[in-house]
């Protein structure tokens, strides 16, 4: 078998749940859940490794490809329309029904490749009792560590606001989550 040119015998119609199931385990893996293994897929279908790897990327790269979301056989990609039709009207089944997912998995990916992204946070709430310039202050600061993804690395910014900081910084991104 060449590279990249799918083994359709192996996907007869018998096995359409199976070939269902393939495709929502690689739609899976894009989303960042568990994905497929040879091992679970080869009990059923019978087939080698290579025909398992070919079937998985050429599955995994429609499944990435941001204009088969347009769900348009018109605008499908060569690959797709090289599958007999059940394999096409499989894959179309279930773009339609992970299409929300896949959509956000791929907005994620390409923002943090090119984007600072937030991905966690944590907080604590400090009380200042007093200062040298102030025997009883007694004014609450929040600390807060923001975990910020840029491409590959990892990073940590540190803040600390007042109470009045605070609610800047809430209104900010209430604002912000309103306009999107």
């Amino acid at each position: 078998m060449e590279k990249n040119n799918l083994d359709t015998s192996i996907f007869s119609e018998s096995k359409c749940n199976i070939l269902n199931q393939l495709l929502h385990a690689c739609a899976d893996e894009i989303c960042g859940y568990p994905g497929p293994n040879y091992e679970h897929f080869n009990k059923s279908m019978e087939w080698n490794q290579e025909e398992y790897n070919n079937s998985y990327h050429i599955i995994t790269s429609l499944l990435q490809n941001p204009t088969c979301l347009y769900l348009d056989e018109e605008r499908m990609p060569l690959e797709y329309h090289a599958l007999p039709e059940q394999v096409q009207q499989r894959i179309l089944k279930c773009l339609k029904v992970r299409r929300e997912q896949l959509t956000d998995a791929l907005l994620k990916k390409t923002s943090r490749n090119t984007l600072p992204t937030f991905r966690d946070f944590d907080w604590r709430l400090k009380l200042i009792m007093g200062s040298s310039k102030m025997a009883s202050l007694r004014e609450p600061l929040l600390q807060l560590d923001l975990i910020v993804e840029e491409k590959d690395n990892e990073r940590l910014l540190s803040i600390e606001l007042n109470k009045d900081e605070l609610d800047i910084m809430i209104h900010a991104l209430e604002s912000e989550v309103k306009r999107h």
